[in-house]
């Protein structure tokens, strides 16, 4: 289930970023595969490579698995966390087998070198420490198809450790009020390095995950090899794990089934990001990755006008044929 989240980072428009280090990392990419060659400003050459032919996807138990997204992603880092207004639905309709999750995502770059001199508006040259939480409606997991609230975190880029809530080693639960797993409602959802509230930092500090002004834990930041203190990329909006077999589109809904232009989708409300000295600050999307545009979608509607931050329209009803 952890991979409904574990590759929603996209750069090169609708493409995976890897870097040629990854790649000679033991990532199985093949050439044909790689659709062009750039160079950052820092000098990394970058492979961009289709989001569908990534090679997590090329395991035989994926042969008939689709991840699909419609995000929006701010690029003004670097960034100590970020929070959200995130909406919750009942879906319409969610086939056998599949997921719909509304999510906001931290990610941050093992470059040193870039992330010591990043230009703001551009993607970082991986995205391999990650974090999440939101919320899923997959009855596979849960036993019913009501949004629950979720964590996740891979270290890897999603290439093989994918962790959802308990099911591997890693989150520290801190909070008897507000329970991973548990069917939620309309939230407010933030992470944050260093503490809630933030804690100046002083060596590395943990990532802390709140929902509606809550600590509800942290993840350690030993569950992260390479250093990971702040993010590079913060990311909203929903995705969808398409089982259905034989290429067609599934008819699984995202957020509430609507798509942006209807002027009546669901919206993640509030976006702001933490800056480096703890501060909230007004930090709009600057791009999108959307995997289906007929069939899911994401726009961003400007600043709220109730509470500081942004709003993102996204989601969509799937159906058969819609890619088409």
């Amino acid at each position: 289930m952890a991979n409904a989240v574990a590759h929603l980072l996209v750069a090169c428009a609708s493409l995976l970023l890897l870097t040629t280090q990854q790649v000679r990392g033991g990532l199985d990419v093949e050439p044909e595969d790689i659709y062009k060659t750039i160079k950052s400003k820092n000098g990394v050459v970058v492979d961009c490579v289709y989001i569908h032919k990534q090679p997590t996807l090329k395991h035989p138990l994926f042969k008939d698995h689709k991840i699909q997204f419609a995000i929006a992603l701010a690029l003004a880092g670097p960034y100590h966390g970020a929070s959200a207004l995130l909406p919750s639905w009942q879906l319409a309709k969610i086939e056998p087998g599949d997921a719909s999750a509304t999510s906001l995502v931290i990610s941050g770059t093992v470059n040193r070198t870039w992330a010591s001199n990043p230009f703001p508006g551009e993607i970082p040259p991986d995205v391999t420490n990650q974090i999440a939480v939101g919320l899923m409606t997959d009855p596979a997991v849960f036993g019913n198809g009501d949004p629950h609230l979720y964590v996740y975190y891979t270290n890897d880029g999603g290439s093989s450790r994918n962790c959802l809530n308990f099911q591997c080693p890693g989150f520290v639960q801190t909070s008897n009020e507000i329970l991973l797993g548990a069917s939620f409602i309309n939230g407010g959802s933030s992470i944050a390095y260093g503490g809630v509230p933030y804690v100046a930092p002083s060596g590395q500090q943990q990532w802390w995950v709140s929902v509606n002004d809550t600590a509800v834990g942290y993840f350690p930041h030993f569950l992260f090899p390479t250093f990971f203190p702040e993010s590079f990329v913060n990311q909203l909006g929903g995705s969808v794990r398409d089982t259905r077999p034989g290429g067609a589109h599934t008819d699984t809904a995202m957020g509430n089934g609507r798509t942006p232009d209807t002027g009546g989708a669901a919206v993640v409300k509030a976006y702001l990001a933490v800056a480096a000295n703890g501060a909230d600050v007004k930090n709009m999307p600057v791009k999108y990755a959307v995997t289906a545009p007929k069939c899911y979608n994401v726009a961003v509607l400007g600043e709220n006008t109730d509470v500081p931050g942004y709003d993102i329209a996204y989601g969509g009803p799937g159906g058969s044929g819609c890619d088409e």
